[in-house]
């Protein structure tokens, strides 16, 4: 009976130790996305695609763009001067059938803020001043 015990005892302690490393080597949750439009944008007045603004509701300094930008940390800056990588409030879009994206890391990595085509938003709390890749033209249909 005592072998019996210990036999149970080595494999539920071996269940345990084995449950452990797999929950300390499984991958990271996947990255999520938010549309976050609540107003025409005004984006259109630059010339370019898309927009991302220093300040929330489309004010501030403004920094545009008409292709994929996959890292904002080369030093872009906004129309006042602010640097752009993690330091953006709101984003625009001005194309007939795109949405504009931004990813909290370069590489359009992790979390991501959108907007459709003519619209803009406020970034949520998890990309504002928090952005650090950009594509006005993401997603086209």
């Amino acid at each position: 009976m005592k072998l019996g015990k210990k036999m149970r005892t080595v494999a539920v302690g071996a269940a345990c130790v084995a449950g452990a490393l797999a929950f300390a080597t499984a991958p990271a949750s996947a990255a999520s996305g938010w549309r976050v439009d609540s107003w025409n944008d005004h984006c259109n007045y630059t010339g370019y695609f898309g927009c991302l603004y220093y300040s929330p509701n489309g004010s501030g300094g403004i920094f545009g763009a008409n292709s994929y930008v996959p890292s904002l940390l080369n030093g872009q800056r906004f129309s006042d001067g602010h640097v752009v990588a993690d330091d953006a409030a709101s984003i625009g879009n001005y194309t007939a059938n795109c949405g504009s994206t931004t990813w909290v890391y370069p590489n359009a990595g992790g979390d991501w803020n959108w907007v459709p085509h003519g619209r803009g938003g406020n970034l949520n709390s998890y990309l504002r001043n928090n952005e650090e890749s950009f594509n006005p033209v993401a997603s086209c249909t």
